[in-house]
């Protein structure tokens, strides 16, 4: 093991922190009133984050900093992800926070360093480092939740994530001590090394401990109790951060843990994941459908994609190609769920409110914007010729040919025949409702330049699908045999 490290392999993550400490900089030399060159250097500062990821790719997979640190296709693609999902969120987010009392700029370095955070999270192979990450991703969090100090509903978002997520910490760290108890090792391969000769009998309650911890961060059934409340209380750009980025990140983790941890501390773990998996589904799904809020509805959505994603995490134990098809839903969740945020905001932004019955009659008044949500729309359901097709194709596709979890792709197909009733029914209020419809005058430009974005790359990446298969077939077969 190489005891020192080459410092051109953190370049990413480098980046990302001289890039929020600049900004967060900036905020306190320029004038309040320069708040979209603020913005500017955030987004342009995310997208060059993108080249170190871009030299990086490709390389012989390898731990560094003590063994702590991977650097491997897997690690890079998920920072890309991350990337892409806080230079989203920066563009919707300028025209949102535009009458902000508080300092504009620290706004995006908060975005900023949670991506950060995610971005080390998908990297660390230490339990030290992996909690440490863990924190800023969540500390972040809670932050940003709560970024509107004069709403009561962002006051209690925040208060309720803190609440949840400083209990799920908590856990989790108890899980990850008594895991360095029987490991021996702060590392995650030697952990799995000295487990292997040495049978415990707290396996089945290091792994519980775990999930509470990342079944937490993903919003999996039942340590999903926060996700409503939140999602709908926090600023809406903040909720779209929070429905993709987090969770992808606790997945990044999850895999990293459970593939070579779990069958060292419970053999049996695939089929008490999958049990979560269905139950994460059907709650998620049949709560959404009762939902008047469409920021609720979708939070419920989030639970249930959570559990569809879960399919993969345990066909991926016995059925390496599994991991292809997580890392291609990644990239669908990333556009449609983040496209629908974008005109969340719009709508949002001209009525005041994210009622659900508020869409009545947007097929009328903004046909385009409404043409957009009803794609993004058909590609949560997993409508082809769409990204979300492509990627519940592949999960469910894994699941058969594995044999074993035949049963769990016909969950998840069940299970996507009921997110088409709540799903279609903002479709049908859009179109078949008599209502005149909301009057979108005030139009901002970073909202929709995200909604052509993610509406464009949503079926691109559903109709030609061979350049994502190409990247995410990379990574994994890099990550597993690393």
């Amino acid at each position: 093991m190489k005891p020192i490290s080459d410092f051109t392999l953190l370049m990413p993550d480098l980046s990302l922190a001289a890039l929020a400490l600049m900004v967060l900089g900036l905020d306190l030399v320029l004038p309040a009133t320069w708040r979209k060159e603020k913005a500017a250097v955030a987004g342009i500062g995310l997208l060059v984050g993108l080249y170190p990821i871009m030299i990086l790719w490709g390389q012989a997979p390898t731990t560094e900093f003590w063994g702590g640190y991977a650097v491997d296709n897997y690690a890079l693609f998920f920072k890309g992800v991350f990337i892409a999902c806080g230079l989203l969120v920066v563009l919707f987010s300028v025209d949102f926070f535009r009458n902000l009392p508080q300092a504009y700029g620290e706004y995006f370095s908060l975005i900023i360093f949670v991506v950060l955070g995610m971005s080390l999270l998908a990297s660390v192979v230490d339990i030290i480092a992996l909690y440490i990450a863990f924190e800023l991703v969540s500390i972040g969090g809670y932050i940003l939740a709560g970024y509107l100090k004069r709403d009561a509903h962002s006051n209690e978002a925040s208060l309720k994530y803190f609440i949840y997520g400083a209990a799920a910490s908590a856990v989790m760290l108890y899980g990850l001590s008594l895991l360095y108890g029987l490991g021996g090792s702060t590392n995650i391969r030697e952990i799995e090394q000295n487990l292997a000769s040495m049978p415990g009998l707290f396996g089945p309650v290091v792994l519980m401990l775990l999930l509470v911890g990342l079944g937490f961060k993903i919003a999996m059934v039942p340590f999903h109790a926060w996700a409503p409340d939140v999602y709908e209380g926090a600023p809406t750009p903040v909720t779209g951060f929070i429905s993709v980025g987090p969770k992808a990140a606790g997945f990044a983790i999850l895999m990293r843990l459970l593939w070579p941890l779990g069958p060292q501390l419970l053999e049996l773990w695939p089929a008490v994941v999958a049990v979560l998996a269905t139950v994460t589904m059907f709650a998620g799904n049949i709560l959404a459908i009762q939902q008047g809020d469409i920021k609720r509805m979708l939070a419920y959505s989030s639970i249930a994609h959570a559990g569809y994603i879960l399919i993969g995490v345990v066909v991926g134990a016995a059925y390496p190609l599994a991991l292809e098809a997580v890392l291609y839903y990644f990239v669908a969740y990333l556009l449609m769920n983040l496209g629908t945020f974008a005109v969340i905001i719009l709508v949002e932004r001209n009525t005041g409110s994210t009622r659900i019955a508020d869409y009545a009659g947007l097929g009328r008044s903004a046909p385009l914007l409404a043409a957009a949500m009803a794609i993004l729309l058909l590609s949560l359901t997993g409508i082809p010729p769409t990204a979300g097709f492509v990627g519940k194709l592949l999960l469910f596709a894994a699941a058969i040919q594995s044999q074993q979890w035949v049963w769990l792709a016909v969950v998840g197909i069940l299970n996507s025949v009921i997110s088409l009733y709540y799903y279609m029914n903002i479709a049908r209020l859009m179109y078949f409702s008599d209502e005149p419809g909301p009057t979108l005058e005030a139009r901002p430009a970073g909202a929709l330049v995200v909604v052509l974005i993610t509406l464009l790359g949503t079926l691109a990446v559903g109709v030609l699908p061979a350049y994502w298969l190409t990247l995410a077939s990379r990574s994994a077969w890099l990550m597993l045999h690393l």
